[in-house]
């Protein structure tokens, strides 16, 4: 696999600069000359010997999101200029292939093909037309833009059927994921931004930074077998997953990937994700009760919580599990020994009244907890019917949500969205209703002090942030993927480094 760093400047001199900051960090430079037009042979020549790495050069239009606006013949001409200059590869549109013909010298032509409107049903068709127009030694490559994740999915599966030598992926923030993944199912070439400190610009939509691409790599690189993982949700930008497995992952030496998946349903997520290179996903909101109905065989918790919110593929298919379940229940028992060296009652777990707020799939993770420690149940929702529902499922009892004042318990367990980025700044109840002295356990780890936990300070409370759920969940998670230990002092720092880093951003945001 060869990462080509893609440069777009202005004029030559800035263009010999960004050869100069990028050849450390490139096994291939691709130089745009859309901007900068016809320097000259000679000035081209001595602008591929200094980059010292192999080089493409290319000059695109409107039809490969570029910015030349020269005629076909100028267009042309500037290619066969870069081929005599000594450029290894030039990069021409398929439509003009036959018009270009041949190049001189040892400069291999790459024949592309961008579909900027969408990722056609077809991609046999659009390789096959392809193919109509090359010439011996000639490389394919195909990008079509990716609206959704699913459209990601297929270019790979068409990557791997072609069998190597196709180079392809997809444009698009959807597709970026296909440009860490394409080098795995075949593709020899993947190509990055300018590092993110540069000053250069993408020079297409959803084109990774190199810094960092190179970031998310496993220690040996990118290889046939390497392993993909990732968190699957809608929405999942928001998610941390990514950062404390990824670090996990290269801690251990694992030749394994850990990124965000965002799929329209996750049944046809899972039916494209079928390359073995797929090992295990995380699965979070909206889908971890279709993961449990999906997956081939399921384990005792995930079945009893009636949601999975981890997937592990086996012989048979997926197997799902709810980390989540342990997670809270190693949650609440040290919440509840926090609680009383703080100088409150000692509760013993199964003495414990738990109240569970929300009826969605992490409230069903939370009753399951709350059943295996063995205290007495509690579920409240704006929704009494869903109440009554998930309290019926999990022997609890119901609370109608206008008695949630009158309601005593010694933990709450917040399970909805309310103070998360999803709904920031609101409160899933009136702050009057919290009583005093009780444990407040928070799902929601973005902001670290939600308005839940702000109120509930006020009454002297235990609190415990979501980030102690959401990390115990990925320490168990990372032991079901690799069937190792986590380094969990290392997943910690790197859940605090992203929360500091993302209040100074906030903060930065708001000057």
């Amino acid at each position: 696999m060869a990462i080509v760093v893609s440069l777009l400047e202005d004029d030559l001199p800035s263009l010999a600069r960004a050869v100069q900051r990028h050849q450390p960090l490139a096994d291939v430079l691709e130089l745009r000359l859309d901007r900068v037009g016809d320097p000259g042979e000679e000035a081209l020549r001595e602008l591929i010997r200094g980059a010292q790495k192999p080089v493409i050069v290319t000059v695109h239009g409107r039809e490969a999101f570029g910015d030349f606006r020269g005629s076909i013949d100028e267009r042309l001409e500037l290619l066969r200029k870069a081929a005599r200059a000594g450029a290894n590869f030039v990069d021409v549109d398929w439509r003009l292939s036959l018009d270009l013909g041949e190049v001189e010298g040892k400069c291999h032509r790459i024949v592309s093909r961008h579909e900027l409107e969408g990722t056609p049903e077809d991609l046999e068709a659009l390789h096959e037309e392809q193919k109509a127009v090359l010439y011996e030694g000639d490389v394919v490559k195909l990008v079509t833009h990716a609206t959704c994740c699913e459209d990601g999915l297929r270019v790979l599966r068409h990557l791997r059927a072609a069998g190597g030598g196709l180079i392809s992926f997809c444009s698009g923030e959807a597709g970026s994921f296909t440009r860490l993944l394409a080098p795995i199912c075949g593709s020899p070439f993947t190509y990055a931004a300018p590092h993110r400190d540069s000053g250069g610009e993408a020079t297409a939509p959803g084109q990774l930074p190199v810094d960092e691409l190179l970031g998310l790599l496993p220690p040996g690189g990118l290889g046939p077998e390497t392993a993909v993982f990732g968190i699957v949700g809608k929405p999942v930008g928001h998610s941390w997953s990514p950062l404390l497995h990824g670090m996990a992952f290269k801690a251990a030496h694992f030749d394994a990937l850990y990124l965000a998946f965002e799929p329209e349903t996750l049944e046809g997520f899972l039916e494209l994700a079928d390359d073995e290179n797929f090992r295990g996903f995380s699965v979070t909101a909206p889908f971890k009760e279709a993961a449990l109905r999906l997956a081939t065989s399921a384990e005792t918790g995930a079945r009893s919580a009636g949601a999975a919110n981890t997937l592990l593929r086996d012989r048979q298919g997926w197997q799902a599990s709810n980390s989540d379940v342990s997670a809270l229940r190693d949650t609440i028992q040290g919440a509840l020994l926090a609680h009383e060296r703080r100088g409150h009652r000692a509760i013993a777990p199964a003495q414990a009244r738990v109240l569970v707020v929300g009826a969605g799939g992490a409230a069903r993770a939370a009753a399951q907890a709350v059943r295996e420690i063995g205290a007495r149940l509690q579920i409240a929702a704006r929704r009494d019917e869903r109440a009554r529902a998930l309290a019926e499922a999990f022997a609890g009892e119901p609370v109608p949500w206008g008695d949630l004042g009158k309601t005593d318990y010694d933990v709450l367990l917040h399970c909805t969205p309310a103070g998360s980025l999803a709904a920031p700044g609101e409160l899933p109840f009136a702050p009057d209703l919290l009583p005093r002295e009780r444990v407040v356990i928070e799902a929601n780890y973005r902001p670290m002090l939600t308005p839940l936990l702000a109120a509930a300070r006020e009454r002297d409370n235990t609190l415990v942030p979501g980030g102690e759920w959401f990390v115990r969940q990925a320490l168990e998670q990372f032991r079901r993927f690799t069937r190792a230990e986590p380094d969990e002092a290392l997943m910690r720092a790197t859940f605090e480094h992203a929360f500091r880093r993302d209040e100074e951003a906030a903060g930065a945001a708001s000057t």
